[in-house]
């Protein structure tokens, strides 16, 4: 079977208040280590807003041990793979700091091969400073007033030396297919890789790429249904990254071909949802326009595309919009929502 090979981390983890963020008499931020609320267990993903309660700010680590797998093939390599924490954080896998965490839609992956034994452990700090009036506060869009904490999946991942990421699928109405970008990464290889794309029972798309090289494909997909909101129906398009004629990556996802929707009809979402949300979505002939900050565009424009559902892209309030459409949506100003 193609990879990934997913391992969900779900709990126990055992959660440690290290500090509460507080405003002193001077107006300044101040953290105290005494008085802070009573370690526990935690399953991850959650905010912390039923064990700390929803007005804690402040530092909490995470902790879980966990095993590898049993044995990996000189082929395969082992990730770490943090779906996001709100506000921000850090990675360590026993002891090594792996790298930080930016936001809670921004997901963050680390190859930990070499680190891993036969028992490990995972320590996720996660950070909700205080407000402080006139001063810039980590981007939260739809969370502002909601408890933070390690609110997006945590999980292993057995790869292949090769895999696709970034990938981003969309099509538009005036298309009569699907739209393909994304990068191959992973160990320098002389010979190149194959991306296939299938839908409908058979191959749709091909083309050749390098390891760390963009490729574009226009996928061409007749077969495919053309979801409307009357009539929201979807079928699987499958990806799949190829060497030497054997798959070492797959992705699989329920998309359509989008017909023409009236913008007028969408839902403005101001929080950047889970995948099973815009699923929902998809399922239920629902239309949305998503508001994000401009610095997270690319990413979580990449990993939304795909959604029949999502119509158009908003920027926070006080940036302006793009004027082109980019990532198969239009950037709609806030008369247009």
């Amino acid at each position: 079977m193609p990879y990934p090979h997913v391992i969900r981390l779900r709990g126990p983890w055992h959660f440690e208040p290290l500090a509460r963020a507080t405003l002193d008499a001077d107006g300044q931020i101040t953290e105290i280590s005494a008085g802070l609320p009573p370690a526990g267990r935690a399953t991850v993903p959650e905010d912390w807003g039923d064990r700390l309660g929803s007005g804690f700010r402040g530092r909490v680590r995470y902790r879980r041990t966990f095993n590898p797998p049993a044995t990996l093939d000189p082929h395969e390599r082992l990730w770490l793979v943090v779906k996001g924490v709100d506000a921000f954080g850090h990675v360590s896998v026993n002891g090594t700091r792996l790298g930080t965490i930016d936001g809670y839609a921004l997901a963050r992956g680390f190859e930990v091969t070499r680190l891993v034994g036969p028992r490990n452990e995972i320590d996720l700090e996660v950070e909700l400073p205080q407000e402080l009036p006139g001063v810039t506060q980590p981007l939260r869009p739809g969370r502002e007033r909601l408890p933070g904490g390690p609110i997006g999946e945590v999980r292993l991942e057995v790869r292949a030396q090769w895999f696709l990421e970034p990938l981003a699928i969309w099509s538009t109405p005036a298309s009569d297919g699907f739209l393909i970008r994304g990068q191959a990464r992973g160990e320098p290889l002389a010979s190149p890789l194959a991306v296939v794309v299938s839908g409908c029972e058979r191959e749709i798309a091909y083309v050749e790429t390098q390891v760390g090289a963009w490729f574009e494909i226009l996928a061409p997909a007749p077969d495919f249904p053309v979801w409307t909101t009357h009539s929201p129906t979807l079928a699987p398009l499958e990806v799949k990254l190829l060497w030497g004629g054997t798959a070492v990556w797959q992705a699989v996802i329920q998309t359509a071909l989008r017909g023409a929707v009236v913008n007028a009809d969408a839902t403005l979402v101001e929080q950047i949802l889970p995948d099973a949300a815009y699923q929902e979505f998809d399922r239920n002939g629902r239309t949305v326009i998503q508001r994000l900050p401009l610095e997270w565009a690319e990413p979580v424009c990449f990993r939304l595309a795909y959604h029949p559902s999502v119509v158009g892209w908003s920027a926070l309030p006080e940036q302006p919009a793009p004027s082109a459409a980019t990532y198969g949506r239009p950037w709609l100003e806030s008369g247009e929502q």
